[in-house]
């Protein structure tokens, strides 16, 4: 059953509105619209990702929860690329380094992959798709069975 076209949208409180327009704009994020609060600052800023995604950036962040590899809720935020290398040369003249060394060898999925992080230390996994990877295997096979 197939209930949901896209996700539409992920939404991250953020420490400093300002560094985190900057940050994603570098991404190629364009700033679509805000609502301000009754005071006149921004209490959500829209940035597109994709005609179908956004992001929702809500400022004013004071406390970051915990984090660590056994965590609960999202672990990280991950976009796909045509191009590994291009994007990363490309995040590199914006400014934007990985926030560990990237390998050279595809992950057990298939894919190429390396990460960066916003200035709150979102992760964010950059993830180039092979034609064969097990996520594009797999959904080929939701597909077959469904037909």
């Amino acid at each position: 059953m197939d209930l949901f076209r896209h996700l539409g949208h992920i939404a991250l409180r953020v420490s400093d509105l300002d560094k985190s327009l900057s940050f994603y704009q570098k991404l190629g994020f364009r700033e679509m619209t805000r609502l301000l609060n009754e005071q006149g600052e921004a209490w959500i800023v829209y940035l597109r990702i994709n005609d179908h995604q956004y992001l929702e950036l809500f400022p004013k962040g004071v406390k970051r929860p915990q984090t660590g590899p056994d965590m609960i809720g999202i672990f990280h935020i991950c976009l796909t690329v045509g191009d590994i290398d291009k994007t990363f040369a490309e995040l590199a003249k914006a400014g934007i380094q990985p926030s560990q060394p990237r390998s050279t060898n595809r992950g057990v999925d298939g894919n190429r992959g390396g990460w960066i992080e916003d200035p709150d230390g979102t992760q964010i996994e950059i993830m180039e798709m092979a034609p064969d990877c097990i996520q594009l295997k797999a959904i080929e096979r939701l597909r077959t069975e469904a037909a």
